[in-house]
Order: structure tokens, then sequence, then C-alpha cells
């Protein structure tokens, strides 16, 4: 019984800091979501489906955190085309699953809002976390678009998925 509960207990904090993580996207809190990832975390999105390697094969991201701090300077000092206007986005994130190793996945599906267009993304996550204190610090993630290899116009996004 007492792993069960330490199962539930984790799942519960691991879903509660993948629900952040989404709402300070959601809210532009741009700073306070890239002080969630570990100073050596690396970002992913492949272009191919199932894709092993990111060094092998060409992505639509693959990021570090310096990259990301940089895309965020950009915008915060209305340096970013991309995001002119700024786009309203909400993440969706649903059956999440945690490995004991702290290991998530869920599937995602993503709404981007800009001027009169809105586009949809659906996905799946992967999060590898390291406990930090009473939280999590994202190691890795990695978004697996379903279409990630189709063509679907020119992906514009100010701040991945």
């Amino acid at each position: 019984m007492s792993q069960a509960i330490t199962a539930l207990e984790r799942w519960h904090a691991v879903q509660q800091f993948l629900f952040h993580e989404a709402r300070l996207l959601d809210e532009r809190r741009f700073d306070e979501w890239l002080a969630l990832y570990a100073p050596d975390a690396e970002y992913w999105v492949p272009y191919a489906w199932q894709q092993d390697n990111p060094k092998d094969h060409v992505s639509l991201f693959y990021e570090t955190v310096s990259l990301l701090r940089m895309r965020v300077d950009r915008l915060e000092r209305g340096l970013s085309p991309l995001d002119s206007p700024p786009a309203r986005v909400n993440h969706f994130l649903s059956n999440i699953t945690v490995e004991p190793d702290f290991t998530a996945r869920a599937y995602l599906l993503f709404c981007e809002h800009r001027r009169d267009d809105q586009r949809w993304f659906a996905g799946r996550s992967t999060w590898r976390l390291r406990p930090d204190g009473e939280s999590f610090l994202i190691a890795a993630k990695r978004v697996d678009l379903l279409n990630a290899d189709q063509d679907s116009g020119h992906l514009r996004f100010a701040i991945p998925f």
C-alpha cells in the first residue's frame, strides 16, 4: 500500500509541475518558465516521427538552455518578428504517466491564435525530470508532433511547445 501511495504522490507532484510549466507558457511568463530548466537541459522537437537522435537528422527544434534564453531575450526586447503581434496560446496535457525515475509522458494539444489565424498541433511529450527540493527541474524535454514531417506552413513559434 505504501508503494501505491508513493507512486500516486509522485504522479500528482509531477502532474502539477507539468501543468505549471504549461501555464507559464500560456501566460507568457518566459523567465519563470526558463527557470524550470536545469542548466544542462536540452529541448527537442524531432522532424521525423520516432527519430532516435537529434544529431543525425534535421529537427524542428533542438536547443540548449542558452539558446532558449536567447529566444526569451529577443521576445522581451521586442526583437522577434515571429511574435508580432504576440500569439495567444493554450497547452492541453492529458494521459500523464510518470515512471519511478521521474520520466513523464503526456499527450499534448497546442493551440496558437494570432491575428485571424488559429492553428492546432497534437503530439506526445516526454520530460526527464530531476527532483530539486520540493519541486523538479527539467533535464530534457522532447515533443513528438503527430504531423512534424508534413508541410504545415512555416512554424513561427516564438517559444516552442
